[in-house]
């Protein structure tokens, strides 16, 4: 997955979702009209003379004074418990709301990561549910490099206590959320426009479209495990970077280039050095190429299709990539070359941006030192001397080949 992603408004199946990728903010759309009963789309009433309308059932409660909002679920991510409640995930609502009314400024400059919402019909019973990406909710509440989760009730829908466990991983989400049909999988906190009833479902519902199993009456995230970065030297695994390791030998430098036509690029970031990285295997001091793979099975440079490109080798990854340029492949979006740089690639795990233009639009400066949350994934590459579509995020791969003797000629993974 590139960082630059396209905003994705799917209204398919009676999904209802619009999220913001990639650095992109998302916006809301909970004034959808309803389907007719004899359109079946999507459409206003008066644009059907057979139309009856069926009611508007999705998302949450008009009025939000009515919520429980004191009711809550944990989060045990191996460092500390916290408590979520109804209430705090709705300021997080609140947040993406005043976002899509006020345009980006408002609730980003803030940067408390406003939670959008999602609805989705259940197939059996028809209801719909609506509620909040999983993942949102782990980098609100300052869990970030999750990866391995259990999901955990102490009541089946029916009532009976029974211990009830959802396995999944922040990859399966992922996987699903922003790849393929991009199918949500959500914290439901409502359905039908109302507020989950605390008796029997609880008050908050794990939920996806397409998926084997959900879960109600949520009462505790465990964070099984971190999310890790392997480096592998001729197949073999060498150096595996987690978070407890990231921050050794912190590497950080501002980037930034105009792009006159889209967005331009200017922030700080945080991380390891790429090639102080390859300096801890068997791959230092010898000539070597690289590829950085993601989770969705994507890599860059491109190792398939039409667009197939050599892999990065020690000259780019020790010294940067330095003119003379690629014109098929070191251009920003109007064609015009990069600018010159000597920084040397990072793998990321936090940024900063410092005001960015383009459409009309700048962006306001970011307070804060960043995490880059689930949306990039918890840690990504960044490749100065290349544009922005370049940078992968999700990164969990780093493919390291290595040579005694010079590179070959057309080295391709």
């Amino acid at each position: 997955m590139t960082d630059i992603e396209g905003k994705d408004a799917a209204l398919g199946i009676l999904i209802i979702a619009l999220v913001g990728l990639a650095g992109f903010t998302g916006f809301l759309f909970l004034n959808i009209p309803a389907p007719c009963t004899e359109c079946e789309e999507p459409i206003e009433c008066e644009e059907c003379e057979e139309c009856d309308p069926l009611p508007v059932l999705w998302g949450l409660p008009d009025d939000w004074t009515t919520a429980p909002n004191a009711t809550y679920f944990t989060i045990n991510n191996r460092t500390h418990v916290f408590d979520v409640s109804l209430g705090e995930i709705l300021e997080g609502v609140a947040l993406a709301l005043e976002e899509e009314k006020y345009g980006n400024g408002a609730a980003i400059n803030e940067y408390k990561n406003p939670l959008y919402l999602y609805t989705i019909q259940d197939e059996i019973s028809g209801m719909y549910y609506t509620g909040v990406d999983i993942l949102d909710i782990l980098a609100r509440w300052h869990t970030n490099f999750a990866y391995n989760m259990t999901f955990n009730s102490t009541r089946t829908p029916d009532g009976y206590s029974s211990v009830r466990y959802l396995n999944m991983s922040t990859g399966d989400i992922i996987n699903k959320m922003y790849y393929g049909n991009r199918d949500p999988i959500i914290i439901a906190l409502a359905a039908n426009k109302g507020w989950l009833p605390g008796s029997k479902l609880g008050n908050f519902n794990i939920i996806g479209k397409n998926m084997d199993e959900s879960l109600s009456n949520l009462e505790n995230i465990t964070i099984v495990d971190s999310w890790t970065v392997q480096v592998m030297v001729n197949n073999t695994l060498e150096f595996v970077i987690d978070p407890t390791n990231m921050t050794e030998n912190e590497y950080t430098d501002r980037y930034s280039y105009e792009d006159t036509t889209w967005w331009s690029f200017d922030r700080t970031y945080w991380g390891r050095n790429i090639s102080e990285i390859i300096s801890h295997t068997s791959a230092a001091g010898l000539n070597y190429t690289v590829r950085f793979w993601s989770e969705d099975g994507y890599a860059t440079p491109r190792p398939f299709g039409s667009s197939k490109e050599n892999r990065y080798n020690n000259t780019d990854i020790e010294e940067g990539i330095i003119p003379p340029w690629n014109p098929n492949r070191d251009t920003v979006s109007d064609g015009e070359f990069l600018p010159p740089t000597d920084l040397l690639m990072n793998l990321v795990y936090a940024t900063q941006e410092h005001g960015e233009t383009g459409q009309g639009i700048t962006d306001p400066v970011w307070p804060h030192r960043l995490m880059n949350g689930y949306g990039r994934g918890p840690f990504y590459v960044i490749i100065p001397g290349r544009p922005r579509a370049n940078y992968l995020s999700h990164v969990n791969l780093i493919n390291i080949t290595s040579y005694i003797g010079s590179i070959p000629e057309g080295f391709y993974l």
